[in-house]
């Protein structure tokens, strides 16, 4: 059933009660179709790189109806408020590779991961791959969200991974048919998948309309996926073997795989020096130019992912700080267990070859340089959400931020990422760009902060309240979200 169908299905008419901006939660997070209104708000709208003051924005249900200078938008009587005077009202962000699990709800978690995600200021998910025994779930979480009986942020999702050692034996172009025929959002392709199968799954796809994006496969290479059609690439990391000498043809178990590449990469690279950048340009830099060049001809977008490769390092090189990073109190408790013992997934898969995550980071630092200058289009992403990593949702977009900032983004390059790249990407999907900036007609997903996020990207983190679909969360709400009981 259409979206917009099954708001006006579903609207009901509630009184909310507001004086400023710490308005409190509503009754309930159902849509509400009274005219909200938020005033003398700097307004960072994200369709270019300007703040513009003392505006007003006024939202009825799920949508933005007007913009304007505050003196000049008429506020109708017997509305609600928020007089927002000091504030920057900013587009909620979208973490673009993340993973659901079906345990989300239980009492796993200290706090379930979608309160996690809104509470930082993230109003849109897209799951690479749910984990449970029956992955429809995420669609029922996608229409309850999208219908306002589940508080959580707008999601969007694959379901059955083709190459994945989870659907191992079934038939691709199978695969792909039940996914489109659940109804999941796009197709995530993963790692381990023969030549004949992904081309088999890709021209199902096409035939089907259903928008691709994933690893790249070992047996494939970046020119087999591009030529195959590949809409997009699951993180910057998967080019790290683009510059590896290894046999495409040789057959192995998917378990084989990974030990042979870096077995490859031990004989070929010094691992045991820091990365340099010089010398890596010297070595392949005709190469990397390639890279670019084909990435950026058929104007493929990548996920950025770079918290998981600097995770990794302080994992395995600082894990005081590690442990010390105050959101891991909303890891499940195994989790933490498991690093204390050593047998976390980092630590089992870079035991014995520690330098080759600093290899490895340092590489991908300069790939993330070198895609960002050429203009390649990047998305927000982190990975969070299996509970193996220690990525915490929606903790980790803020860490994301900061390492694209540092590593030659400008505030606006690194916010842009997650919100107008984001919606052009779901557009490309799904065909609706209905969020990633403040304007007329789009979805009311807002993260109203104490400053101006152009100049410090930072102030992201420093949030007075989140609208996600028309619905607001004020602090003090957002503050009892994350509450952990004792």
């Amino acid at each position: 059933m259409n979206r917009v169908i099954k708001h006006l299905i579903i609207i009901i008419f509630l009184t909310l009660f507001l004086s400023n901006c710490e308005k409190d939660e509503p009754i309930s997070n159902v849509i509400n179709e009274q005219i909200e209104a938020f005033i003398n708000v700097n307004l960072v709208p994200m369709t270019d790189d300007n703040v513009f003051t003392n505006q007003t924005v006024l939202i009825k249900g799920t949508r933005i109806i007007e913009i304007g200078q505050s003196h000049e938008v008429d506020i109708p009587d017997d509305i609600n408020v928020f007089d927002c005077e000091g504030t920057y009202l900013m587009p909620g962000l979208a973490d673009m590779h993340m993973h659901t699990r079906d345990d989300w709800t239980d009492n796993r978690w200290p706090v379930s991961p979608l309160k996690l995600y809104l509470a930082n200021g993230v109003t849109t998910i897209r799951d690479f791959g749910p984990n449970g025994d029956d992955l429809t779930y995420t669609l029922g979480w996608r229409d309850e969200i999208d219908e306002g009986t589940l508080v959580g942020p707008m999601l969007y999702t694959s379901g059955l991974r083709p190459g994945h050692p989870s659907a191992s034996g079934q038939d691709p172009q199978s695969i792909v048919q039940w996914n489109h025929t659940q109804g999941f959002d796009f197709l995530k392709v993963y790692s381990y998948i023969s030549y004949a199968d992904f081309i088999e799954l890709m021209t199902t796809a096409d035939q089907l309309g259903i928008y691709t994006s994933g690893h790249i496969p070992y047996p494939i290479g970046l020119d087999g996926v591009i030529a195959a059609g590949l809409n997009e690439l699951a993180h910057i990391e998967e080019l790290d073997w683009e510059f590896v000498e290894f046999n495409r043809d040789t057959v192995f178990a998917w378990d084989e795989w990974l030990p042979y590449i870096i077995g490859s990469i031990i004989q070929q690279i010094d691992i045991s020096s820091d990365f340099n950048p010089g010398q890596f340009q010297a070595d392949y830099g005709d190469k990397l130019a390639t890279v670019n060049s084909i990435l950026l001809a058929n104007n493929i977008p990548l996920c950025t992912t770079l918290i998981v490769s600097a995770l990794i390092v302080e994992k395995l090189f600082e894990p005081e700080n590690f442990l010390s990073r105050p959101e891991l109190i909303y890891m499940p408790q195994d989790y933490l267990t498991a690093f204390n013992h050593g047998t976390e997934k980092h630590q089992q898969q870079f035991l014995g070859i520690e330098d080759l995550a600093n290899y490895k980071y340092g590489l991908d630092r300069m790939l993330l340089d070198e895609l960002h200058r050429a203009g390649v289009p990047l998305l927000l992403a982190t990975d969070a959400g299996t509970a193996t990593m220690g990525i915490v949702p929606g903790f980790s977009i803020h860490d994301e931020l900061s390492l694209l900032v540092e590593n030659g983004f400008t505030p606006y390059e690194a916010i842009t990422a997650g919100t107008v790249n984001a919606s052009k990407v779901v557009e490309a999907m799904i065909g609706e760009d209905n969020f990633g900036t403040i304007e007329v007609g789009k979805r009311a997903d807002f993260i109203l902060v104490n400053g101006n996020p152009l100049e410090n990207v930072a102030f992201v983190k420093d949030i007075r309240g989140v609208m996600a679909a028309g619905v607001w969360y004020s602090r003090e709400t957002l503050d009892n979200m994350l509450a952990v009981e004792d």
